[in-house]
C-alpha cells in the first residue's frame, strides 16, 4: 500500500495533475469515487472540526474551500467502520507553509479480532521514540497544494480504520489539509512502486511535445533504423552523443535503471545525457532504449530473439546507431542496464560501499546484439554485504528469503524472487507438529530427536497445517513451501529405519516419502501446491530406488563441508556423490551451501576458489536451477566477505569464467597498487591450506595447524607490502587494513607461540602496534562479531588472555609423547555465547567458558584433530564455578555423537572447586575422521544460570596406554 502523489496547480480553479497516461495529465481514476460517500465526517472541514479531535487545529479558508491547519500534533478520526478484506481509497491533499519536506504526514491503522496494531505504509518517518510507518509523506513544494490517492486493503478480520493527519513535533511552519476521503472500491492495492514511479516520472521526465513534432521524431528514430553501426558514440570530448529512452508508462524499476544509466554515463564522460527521452518527448539523435514498454524497442529490434528470457534474462540490440536493453520483465530490463554498465562500460559494484567507475571524455562501444540469460534461475548469497539490495541488484542476484525477506525493499528494487523459503514460506517438523499440542498423548512421534516420519496420524497432521499455512499466503501457487528438519541428529524410530533399510539405509528415504505423502495430501486440497525440503547432517545422502514427483524440491545443504576443495573432490568426494545423486532423481534442486567460518568470521579462510570451482561443477548438474549461500550474515567486515559476492555472482550467470581471473580483476578495482601483493596473500592462504592437510569446516577453531609461524610471517609482510603500496591513499590503505584483519586476529590470538623467535627470523608480533591497528579497523569495518555468537566484548576478553606453556595433564607424564596428545581451548569449537577467557587455574591460562544456563552443546571437538593412526581414548578436563545462590541437583553431561543418548553425567558437587577434573568421553575408542557430523561434546544440565563451566582442554591417549 502506498501512495500516488499529484500536484495540483492553481490558475483560478483547481486542476489535479496525476500520472502521465499516454500523452495527456489525467486525474486517477477511481472506479465509483463519485457514486460511494466517504466513511469519513465533515472531510472537507466545511463545517468546523466535527468528527475530528486531537491536537489543537484551526480551520482556515483556502482557494476553493477549507482546510485544518496544524502546528503540531495531530488530528484523527477513528471508529471507521469497514469491512475485512476491502479495499479502500483513500485521498487527501496537503500544503505545508514555511515547514520542511517530510514535516507532514499521514498514519493509519486498523483494529478487529487479533489484527496487527502497527501503522501501516510504505514511507518510514523518524519520530524522537524510533522509526514508524506513515501512508504518506508529504513531498511536494512548500506552499503549493499537493494531492495523494492510495488503495489499501483491510486485513482480514478487520473490521475499523483509524487515520491520523500529522505535523512533525519540533518542526517550523504548518501543515494543511483538505479533501480527505474515504470510501470502498475495487482498484487494485496500490504499491510501492506506484508512488516511487510518480516520483521518478515528476523528476526525470520532461513535458510532452506536441502531436506532430512528437511523431516527427519518433520517425526519424525509426528511420535510422537498420544495419548496426561499427560503434557507438556515447560521448565525446565531454559531449553526449545519445539520449536514454523509456516508455512513458514504464515502472519504478524500468525507471531507476534508466535513471541510472544516464546518472553513470555523465560520471564517465562527464557529459549530461539529459533530459530523458520518452515516447512523449523523444529527444532527436541516437538512443539507448531501456525496456520494452516504449513505442521504439520492438519497431527498432523486431527479429531480436526474446524467447525464453525467463525472469531475469535480457537482450542487446543494435539497430543502426540506437542501441535496445530490454528484458521480459522490469527485472530482466535493469539486469541489462547493469550489464551495459558493468561488462560494457566498466564500472564496478565492488562492494556496498565501494564503486570503481572510469573516467572516459570520450566513450564508444561497439555494436552489441547479444541474448544473456542465467545459468542458475536462483541465486542468492546470504552474507551482511550480500543483503545490501543494490549492491546484490547490481551484481545481478534476485534471491530474496530468510531474514531480508522480511524487510521492505526500495520500491525500485522490490521485484525479488520470493519463490522458496521467504518470509512465511517455510516451516519445521516442530512448528507444523507442535510438541505442545501432541507429545504428551505421542511422545513415540518425537522419539530420537526428528518425528516419526512413517506414522499416518504425523503426515496427516503436517499436510492439515500446511494447507493453513499457504492459505495464508497471497499466491501458494508461485512458492516451494519448505519443510526442514531439526538442526540436530535423529536416532530413527523401528518403522523409519526399516523403510530406510530398503532403500538403501540413508534417513532420507523415510525423509522423502514422508514429503511426497504430505504434498500429496495437499494438492488434493490446494491444486498446484509445491513442496521443498532439505537433505542435510543426516538425511544429506539420497536414498536408492526412490524417485521424486514434479512438485517436489530438494536443497541438500553443505554443512559437511571441507572448504580446501570443491564440493567434488578431496574430501568432499562423498559429498558430491551425494549432490549427483539428488541431481539423478530430483527434477528440482536447489543447493544450499557454506561459504564462510562460523567458528571465525575475521579468520584467514582460503574456500575463495573452491567455491567458485564448486559453483562451475554444479552448473553441470542439469536439475540444480538455485543456488543459495550462506555466509556471513551476522556481521559487516566478514574475511573478504564483499569479494566473494562479486566473484560468486559472475560464476551464478556465467560459470564459464576463469575463478582465478575473476580473483584478480577485483583485487585489481578494489585494492589499486596494493592488488599485487593482496592477491599473493590469497594464493598462499589456499597453498599453505593445502599443504598442511587442515580441514577447512564451516566451523574451524583458531588453532588450525595452517597458522603455522611461517604462513603467519610471509603473509604478514606480503600484506604489509600492499599497505605500503597504497599509503597515500586513505581509501584504499583503510581496504588493506580490513584485508588485514584476519591475519592480525590469528597473531594476536596465538602470540604467545609466535613470539618465540627461531634462528635466523627478524618477523615479529610486535603487539601493541598490531592490537591497535586491529582494534581500529575493526571498527572502521563496523564489525559486530569475530564468531558465530561471539561479540566484539567476548573478542575484547580473548586478546587480553596472557597464557604461559602448558603442563602435560598428571595422568599422562608416565607415557611418551608418541602416546598422547594435548587440546587447549583454541582448538575446540565453540557454539552460542560459550566463549575463551582467563583462568589461572587452566594448564595454560585460559578455558572455555559455558553459562550454567545454556542447553548447547556448546564445546565440541571434532575428530579430525585426533592424530591420523590409532584409536585413541579422549578425556576432557573441566570444573565448575559454582554462585552458589541456589541448592540444585544439576551438573554436566560430557558425550560423544551419533547416537543422540551417549553420555555421561557428573554432578555439579564432582566437579565445583578450583581444581579441574578429569573425565572420560564415553563412546571410545575414536579414530581420526572428518565428518564433523560425529564429535565430543561438554553440556551444562541443569545447572544455576550463574553458574559457570569451563573447560579447560582435551587429551588423547593411544587405546590400551595405562595412565597414571
Amino acid at each position: 500500500m502506498n501512495w500516488h502523489a499529484c500536484a495540483f496547480i492553481e490558475a483560478g480553479l483547481w486542476r489535479a495533475v496525476t500520472l502521465l497516461i499516454g500523452t495527456w495529465f489525467v486525474v486517477f481514476p477511481v472506479v465509483g469515487y463519485a457514486a460511494v460517500p466517504s466513511l469519513l465526517v465533515n472531510g472537507d472541514f466545511s463545517a468546523g472540526r466535527s468528527g475530528w479531535w486531537g491536537d489543537t487545529s484551526n480551520i482556515v479558508p483556502h482557494d476553493t474551500g477549507m482546510a485544518l491547519r496544524l502546528s503540531s500534533g495531530f488530528a484523527a478520526q477513528d471508529r471507521i467502520a469497514i469491512e475485512a478484506g476491502r479495499h479502500y481509497h483513500v485521498r487527501l491533499a496537503i500544503r505545508t507553509v514555511n515547514a520542511p519536506v517530510g514535516a507532514a504526514f499521514v498514519q493509519i491503522s486498523f483494529r478487529g479480532d487479533n489484527v496487527d496494531k502497527r501503522w501501516r505504509g510504505n514511507e518510514r518517518i523518524v519520530q524522537p521514540w524510533g522509526t514508524e510507518a506513515a501512508a504518506v509523506v508529504a513531498q511536494g513544494r512548500e506552499g503549493v497544494w499537493q494531492t495523494y490517492d492510495a488503495v489499501l486493503a483491510a486485513p482480514s478480520q478487520a473490521s475499523q480504520m483509524l487515520i491520523y493527519l500529522r505535523k512533525m513535533q519540533g518542526t517550523s511552519g504548518v501543515a494543511e489539509f483538505s479533501d480527505v476521503s474515504v470510501t470502498p472500491t475495487d482498484e487494485p492495492v496500490t504499491g510501492a512502486d506506484d508512488l516511487q514511479s510518480v516520483r521518478l516520472h515528476a523528476t526525470l521526465f520532461p513535458p510532452a511535445l506536441p502531436e506532430a513534432e512528437r511523431n516527427s521524431r519518433l520517425a526519424a528514430i525509426v528511420k535510422s533504423a537498420g544495419t548496426p553501426a561499427a560503434r557507438l558514440l556515447l560521448a565525446e570530448h565531454g559531449i553526449a552523443r545519445y539520449h536514454v529512452h523509456v516508455g512513458t508508462s514504464a515502472d519504478a524499476m524500468t525507471l531507476h535503471a534508466a535513471a541510472e544509466l544516464a546518472d553513470y554515463l555523465k560520471q564517465i564522460t562527464g557529459a549530461d545525457v539529459a533530459p530523458i527521452s520518452t515516447d512523449d518527448a523523444p529527444q532527436s539523435g541516437p538512443l539507448l532504449v531501456v525496456g520494452s514498454g516504449n513505442r521504439l524497442a520492438t519497431t527498432l529490434c523486431p527479429n531480436a530473439d526474446r524467447n525464453a528470457l525467463g525472469q531475469d534474462g535480457f537482450i542487446f540490440c543494435t539497430s543502426g546507431p540506437n542501441l535496445v536493453v530490454e528484458g521480459l520483465t522490469s527485472r530482466g530490463t535493469m539486469y541489462g542496464v547493469n550489464w551495459l554498465l558493468d561488462r560494457v562500460l566498466g564500472v564496478k559494484w565492488l562492494a556496498p560501499d565501494a564503486t570503481y567507475v572510469p573516467l572516459r571524455a570520450t566513450l564508444s562501444i561497439p555494436a552489441l546484439n547479444e541474448r544473456h540469460v542465467p545459468r542458475f534461475a536462483y541465486r542468492e548469497i546470504l552474507s551482511n554485504e550480500g543483503q545490501d539490495r543494490a549492491f546484490r541488484a547490481h551484481n545481478l542476484l534476485n534471491g530474496e528469503s530468510h531474514g531480508p525477506s522480511f524487510s521492505v525493499s526500495p520500491a525500485a528494487l522490490d521485484n525479488w524472487d520470493h519463490s522458496w523459503l521467504a518470509k512465511d514460506g517455510d516451516a519445521s517438523f516442530w512448528d507444523l507438529l507442535p510438541r505442545q499440542v501432541y507429545a504428551k498423548d505421542h511422545p513415540e512421534w518425537y522419539a530420537g530427536g526428528q518425528i516419526a516420519m512413517m506414522d499416518p496420524a504425523v503426515r496427516r497432521i503436517l499436510a492439515g497445517n500446511v494447507i493453513a499455512r499457504l492459505r495464508r499466503l497471497p499466491d501458494y501457487t508461485k512458492v516451494w513451501f519448505g519443510i526442514h528438519d531439526m538442526d540436530w541428529g535423529w536416532d530413527m524410530d523401528a518403522a523409519s529405519r526399516a523403510f530406510a533399510e530398503k532403500h538403501g539405509g540413508s534417513p532420507s528415504a523415510p525423509l522423502l516419502d514422508m514429503v511426497t505423502d504430505v504434498a500429496a495430501q495437499v494438492r488434493e486440497v490446494m491444486p498446484g501446491a509445491r513442496l521443498a525440503f532439505n537433505a542435510y547432517h543426516w538425511g544429506f545422502a539420497p536414498p536408492v530406488g526412490m524417485t521424486m514427483p514434479d512438485y517436489v524440491l530438494v536443497y541438500p545443504m553443505t554443512i559437511q563441508v571441507d572448504y580446501s576443495t570443491p564440493l567434488d573432490t578431496g574430501r568432499n568426494e562423498a559429498l558430491g556423490k551425494a549432490l549427483a545423486g539428488w541431481n539423478a532423481i530430483a527434477p528440482h534442486m536447489f543447493v544450499w551451501d557454506h561459504i564462510t567460518n562460523f567458528g571465525g568470521f575475521i579468520q584467514p579462510t582460503p574456500n575463495i576458489y573452491p567455491i567458485g570451482e564448486s559453483i562451475q561443477w554444479l552448473a553441470a548438474l542439469k536439475h540444480v536451477s538455485g543456488y543459495f549461500a550462506e555466509g556471513s550474515w551476522n556481521t559487516p567486515g566478514a574475511e573478504f566477505a564483499s569479494l566473494r559476492v562479486w566473484m560468486m555472482a559472475r560464476l551464478l550467470w556465467n560459470p564459464d569464467q576463469d575463478v582465478r581471473a575473476l580473483v584478480a580483476e577485483y583485487c585489481d578495482n578494489y585494492f589499486g597498487a596494493a592488488s599485487p601483493y593482496v592477491v599473493a596473500y590469497i594464493n598462499l592462504m589456499h597453498a599453505t591450506l593445502a599443504r598442511s592437510g587442515d580441514l577447512l569446516g564451516e566451523q574451524t577453531p583458531v588453532g588450525m595447524a595452517m597458522y603455522s609461524r611461517d604462513f603467519v610471517a610471509s603473509a604478514d609482510k606480503l600484506l604489509a607490502q600492499a599497505e605500503r603500496a597504497v599509503s597515500e591513499d586513505s581509501v584504499l590503505t583503510a581496504r588493506v587494513r580490513q584485508a588485514r584483519i584476519p591475519l592480525d586476529y590469528v597473531i594476536l590470538v596465538r602470540r604467545n607461540e609466535y613470539n618465540v623467535l627461531p634462528t635466523g627470523s627478524s618477523w615479529q608480533v610486535n603487539h601493541a602496534t598490531r592490537l591497535q591497528r586491529f582494534e581500529a579497523s575493526l571498527k572502521a569495518a563496523h564489525v559486530r562479531m569475530f564468531r558465530q555468537g561471539a561479540n566484539m566484548a567476548a573478542l575484547e576478553e580473548l586478546l587480553a588472555i596472557e597464557r604461559w606453556p602448558a603442563k602435560p595433564p598428571a595422568e599422562v607424564v608416565n607415557l611418551s609423547q608418541a602416546d598422547w596428545q594435548d587440546f587447549q581451548d583454541v582448538d575446540l569449537n565453540l557454539y552460542g555465547d560459550a566463549h575463551i577467557v582467563a583462568d589461572a587455574s587452566a594448564s595454560d591460562g585460559a578455558a572455555a567458558l559455558i553459562k550454567g544456563n545454556s542447553f548447547n552443546w556448546a564445546v565440541q571437538f571434532k575428530f579430525d584433530n585426533l592424530p591420523r593412526t590409532a584409536a585413541w581414548d579422549l578425556y576432557v578436563v573441566l570444573r565448575v564455578h559454582a554462585s552458589g545462590k541456589t541448592d540444585h541437583p544439576g551438573g554436566v553431561r560430557v558425550g560423544s555423537f551419533p547416537p543422540m543418548d551417549c553420555f555421561t553425567e557428573v554432578s555439579s558437587e564432582a566437579l565445583s572447586g578450583a581444581r579441574y577434573q578429569v573425565v572420560l568421553v564415553p563412546g571410545g575408542p575414536f579414530s581420526y575422521g572428518t565428518n564433523h557430523d560425529q564429535g565430543a561434546y561438554v553440556q551444562a544440565d541443569r545447572l544455576d544460570a550463574d553458574d559457570q563451566l569451563l573447560v579447560d582442554r582435551f587429551f588423547v591417549v593411544r587405546h590400551g596406554s595405562t595412565l597414571k
